[in-house]
């Protein structure tokens, strides 16, 4: 939970590993913004907050944005097979009768990445990889909300395939309103769940 105690102890027993290689995990944490470190008081899962969220998925927004507008130049036919590859693996499993949230991340994941992968930039791709692992802690809340819910699913579905048909028709516009909105849509519905925190 954020600004829980992460106890070196505990941590060693449940990941079975020694200090050495604990220590290098937390230092990687801390440089991701998702563990913090006090002075002689030990190490701490990250805070979250209303700003932070904010802040992180207008960002994100923006670089999907621009990924895709670049992607939409640079794309050849192995991207756009790529996409649609990507596309049809989560269209299938979301009409799944049993849904495992990692399993559906991980198609939504690889759908988006499919989209974005045309732009051959991988500077851009880099901050859009960082900033997706930032919203990981707060898609997640969203993700236990809306999982489950058949009617939300459909909807987000809905926008999945409407962005393939905007990027193999190469239209730029209409894909970078849709994608933003697409990204920054789960945003009032974390910050419900963050004030129940």
């Amino acid at each position: 939970m954020p600004r829980e105690k992460l106890h070196i102890r505990t941590l060693k027993e449940r990941y079975n590993v020694g200090t050495s290689p604990l220590r290098e995990a937390l230092s990687q944490l801390i440089a991701k913004d998702l563990v913090i470190s006090e002075n002689q008081r030990g190490f701490y899962v990250s805070d979250i907050s209303i700003d932070d969220l904010t802040d992180i998925y207008q960002a994100r927004a923006k670089i999907e944005s621009l990924c895709i507008e670049m992607a939409f130049q640079k794309g050849d036919d192995h991207w756009e097979a790529n996409a649609l590859a990507a596309s049809h693996r989560l269209n299938k499993y979301s009409e799944s009768e049993h849904i495992d949230m990692e399993e559906w991340q991980n198609r939504h994941s690889a759908f988006h990445k499919s989209l974005v992968a045309g732009c051959m930039s991988p500077r851009l791709l880099q901050i859009r990889h960082s900033l997706y692992e930032k919203s990981t802690r707060y898609r997640n809340l969203w993700l236990k909300e809306n999982i489950s819910n058949t009617e939300t699913l459909g909807i987000n579905q809905k926008e999945h395939t409407e962005l393939l048909n905007l990027a193999l028709s190469r239209d730029t516009e209409g894909a970078t309103r849709l994608i933003e909105d697409h990204i920054l849509t789960p945003v009032e519905i974390i910050k419900k769940s963050l004030s129940q925190l």
